[in-house]
């Protein structure tokens, strides 16, 4: 485990920019459903369960864009990939593939989280306890 643990400290996207990003993703996992009519109620209700998650890990999440700051971000990032991958498959799963609407939204929103995902330097647990220690301390 600490193999991949070191790997998802050397991405190119700084953590600052992937927590950025967390906020619209939780919106688009919120209100596109809605605004595109997803005819499959399974489809809607598993993007409102998602993008309420997402809301969380964003608002969570031990970063400078984090609000509580409680969730490791290595935690955020193992979630961010479960839950991308989980985008991708479960249209085929749950039985949705057939709308088209949906199909695609999880396709694209999964396939482009993911590689966000990858690319993202998740800094240790450690290093986000410390900027919050001396941050306290300031």
């Amino acid at each position: 485990m600490s193999g991949l643990n070191k790997l998802m400290g050397r991405g190119i996207l700084p953590p600052v920019a992937h927590g950025v990003l967390d906020y619209p993703l939780a919106a688009v996992l919120i209100v596109l459903p809605l605004i595109l009519s997803f005819d499959d109620t399974a489809a809607k209700w598993i993007a409102f369960a998602f993008g309420i998650g997402a809301a969380v890990l964003a608002v969570g999440t031990a970063w400078p864009t984090g609000i509580v700051r409680v969730i490791p971000p290595l935690l955020h990032g193992y979630a961010d990939i479960t839950v991308t991958v989980a985008l991708i498959v479960l249209p085929f799963i749950v039985g949705f593939s057939d709308h088209t609407t949906a199909l695609v939204f999880y396709l694209i929103v999964g396939a482009v989280g993911l590689s966000a995902t990858l690319v993202t330097r998740f800094a240790p647990p450690v290093a986000a306890e410390d900027d919050m220690t001396l941050r306290m301390a300031a």
